[in-house]
């Protein structure tokens, strides 16, 4: 190391000692800029509190309506791109009758979708949703009875209905009935979204977002609602401490137009609530317990399964060292009869 030689000197201008001090050459002086560079982006782009589980509703007949599915923004800067891609399947057994209704899902249903985000500021996301969805009979009966036995659940309408059978029906006095015994696939409804990061002095990560999605889907397949929706949202999470987050979202989502899946019975609007806790294990395991919640969207009728929901999602999130990230989950109908019995979750997502 070098050293440069300074002289002390006194109020009358005397010389009083001469000290050695190491001299700072360019190299070190570019490691510490380096490492400064470095450790930067870190701080200002920190990953967020709490990345919520990607649910959707997936009750057949209640879907495709316009509910927001990701509430809070990828962890990009402006001009960079991420992508997800979900893949659920979901088992439905319901059955029940009024003075003037009769309701039947006995479904097994699959839906895949392809999300892409891109950050055209540094606090503005706009979001591509696209859904493949599929009704018919599946594979699951057996399992689930026997799942429900092994705990003591109780069997509910699945007692005395043939093994992976698929049928969905709603017949209603005056109402033209519908009925599906055929299985159903193809494109459901896109979406386009808008979501804005905000500061905040009391949370983490705070969100507002919009999103509009469009008809694209088929009423008579089960695969779109008819209708083109509004939906408006905010999310906010923090970190409660090094390893445990929070996170919780509101929204409203406004159906369009008079035509649609059951329109005679539908509201115009509706609203969803989440709440999730997430521990981060590890670098590579984070566990995660999810509320998903949504008020009634088919108000004229007094079927259980046409009216509110309830949800919860028990699973969590693989954080790869590549970049990937992986939720894995598996969601109850807590209350049950007002969502499907079971809803295996899974998705994959990066950013660029």
């Amino acid at each position: 190391m070098k050293y440069i030689r300074a002289a002390v000197f006194s109020s009358s201008g005397e010389p009083l000692s001469v000290v050695d001090k190491p001299m700072l050459n360019s190299r070190c002086i570019s490691k510490q800029i380096v490492l400064m560079l470095g450790i930067l982006p870190t701080i200002l782009w920190a990953e967020p509190a709490y990345i919520p589980l990607n649910y959707g509703d997936m009750n057949p007949l209640t879907m495709n309506f316009g509910a927001p599915r990701v509430t809070s923004p990828a962890d990009i800067n402006q001009e960079q791109f991420s992508w997800q891609v979900t893949s659920e399947l979901s088992n439905t057994v319901h059955m029940a009758t009024t003075g003037s209704e009769r309701l039947l899902i006995d479904a097994e249903t699959t839906r895949h979708v392809m999300l892409l985000e891109y950050a055209i500021t540094n606090n503005w996301n706009i979001l591509f949703e696209a859904p493949y969805i599929r009704h018919g009979g599946g594979s699951l009966d057996g399992f689930i009875e026997d799942f429900h036995n092994t705990l003591g659940f109780p069997s509910g309408p699945r007692r005395g209905r043939e093994k992976n059978a698929f049928a969905i029906s709603y017949l209603r006095r005056g109402m033209e009935p519908l009925v599906i015994n055929d299985v159903q696939s193809g494109i459901g409804d896109v979406s386009i979204a808008l979501v804005r990061e905000l500061s905040s002095d009391w949370e983490d990560s705070v969100n507002i977002g919009l999103k509009m999605k469009f008809s694209s889907g088929k009423i008579l397949d089960l695969t779109g609602s008819g209708t083109n929706d509004l939906a408006i949202w905010t999310s906010a999470s923090k970190k409660l401490s090094s390893n445990v987050s929070y996170y919780l979202s509101l929204s409203a989502v406004s159906i369009g137009g008079s035509n649609g899946l059951l329109a005679n019975i539908r509201n115009d609007e509706y609203a969803t609530a989440s709440y999730g806790m997430g521990w981060r294990h590890s670098e590579l395991i984070e566990f995660k317990l999810q509320l998903d919640a949504r008020t009634s969207i088919f108000g004229g009728s007094s079927i259980r399964a046409l009216g509110h929901s309830i949800a919860l999602s028990m699973g969590g999130t693989l954080h790869f060292s590549n970049g990937y990230e992986l939720d894995m989950a598996v969601t109850e109908d807590i209350d049950v009869g007002t969502s499907p019995d079971v809803v295996f979750h899974m998705n994959l997502r990066r950013k660029y």
